[in-house]
């Protein structure tokens, strides 16, 4: 069965259609240069209404281990690839790529020269797409009559928090569970709440700190969530991830801006300021601070991305605040990015440590 991808430019691509072939997909359509890793990545709230092309030759070639989902649900539109493996081997898998994003009523393509797709989105930027099983005549009507999706919140069963255990609320703009993973394995106790929570409902939760996830879409779409960020940076050591750090920002006045053609994948470097360090950080975001902005707020840059110079990170000098771009969770990805969560937990201890001198 034949499936089109056309673009908003007029631009088409023919291949052949897997996942739920009965289904079409809208949405914006972006590249990610992960080698592995297309599990984590297809279900990462971040890519929420997006169609994902892959430039990894080959997908699917080591299937489906359930336990590595970072959603229940799948929020993208569509998945592009290469081609796709006719069968999969690997230990952990359960099923195949297909067979997954059939169940999930997910479309795909294959068979199309992915290159030529990327060196065109790289020159014209992010844009809109449409994965559809006959030609388009008119995008804009086609593009207009289908549906996107929703977010669906995470749930994490609330206890109340031990003594010794650092408590964290993480507020949910599109979690994924390799955070609250990375939190949980460095001893913390995790609540998760909406986005839409109050400052007084938090604070009934008794959090040590708090942590603004990761999530889709352009931080301006976000703006009953500022006031809160204020509030929340006044009262507890807080942390911000991707979506959380472009929000972090706006809250004290910096500016975003929307990159070009985003930036996905898992060999992005970034350098930490004071240190000089670089690491090597996974990445999922389309928007990003903008860097004269900052100056004119109380934040700092900590860290910055060398390849575009853009902003990696931000801190509060004088209070527990901070923040990154990047995935420190690493789920997939390299590791070394996951000290972020080692210097948000111990800037939890010295509060303590200051609360009580």
């Amino acid at each position: 069965m034949q499936k089109y991808l056309t673009l908003a430019d007029g631009t088409q691509w023919i291949g052949t259609a897997f996942g739920d072939r009965s289904i079409e997909g809208a949405g914006q359509l972006v590249f990610n240069t992960g080698m592995t890793g297309y599990q984590e990545t297809v279900t990462d709230p971040s890519y929420l209404n997006q169609l994902i092309a892959f430039t990894a030759p080959l997908i699917g070639n080591y299937g489906i281990d359930p336990t590595v989902n970072q959603a229940a649900t799948l929020g993208t539109q569509a998945v592009i690839v290469h081609e796709l493996t006719t069968f999969s081997d690997h230990y952990t898998s359960r099923q195949t790529f297909d067979n997954f994003l059939t169940i999930h009523h997910v479309p795909g393509l294959q068979g199309i020269d992915t290159r030529e797709l990327t060196i065109h989105l790289r020159q014209t930027g992010t844009q809109a797409a449409i994965l559809s099983n006959q030609p388009i005549l008119n995008f804009d009507a086609k593009f207009a009559s289908l549906p996107l999706k929703a977010l669906t919140p995470q749930s994490l069963p609330v206890a109340l928090p031990k003594p010794t255990q650092p408590h964290i609320v993480v507020i949910d703009f599109g979690e994924k569970t390799a955070i609250t993973t990375a939190l949980i394995k460095r001893g913390c106790q995790v609540s998760i709440l909406p986005a839409t929570s109050s400052l007084k409902r938090i604070q009934a939760y008794q959090p040590d700190g708090i942590l603004l996830s990761n999530g889709p879409g352009d931080p301006q779409q976000y703006p009953a969530a500022l006031p809160l960020i204020r509030q929340l940076a006044n009262r507890y050591p807080l942390a911000g991830i991707c979506l959380g750090h472009q929000l972090l920002a706006r809250a004290f006045g910096a500016k975003t801006y929307q990159l070009t053609f985003g930036h996905h994948g898992l060999n992005h470097p970034v350098k930490d300021l004071a240190t000089g360090q670089v690491w090597m950080t996974a990445q999922n975001h389309d928007f990003a601070v903008d860097p004269a902005s900052v100056t004119t707020t109380p934040l700092q840059i900590t860290t910055i991305e060398l390849n575009d110079g853009s902003v990696e990170g931000l801190r509060l000098p004088g209070r527990p605040v901070m923040s990154v771009q990047f995935h420190p969770e690493a789920h997939p990805g390299p590791l070394e990015a996951g000290q972020f969560f080692d210097q948000f937990i111990q800037m939890l201890h010295h509060q303590e440590v200051s609360a009580n001198a």
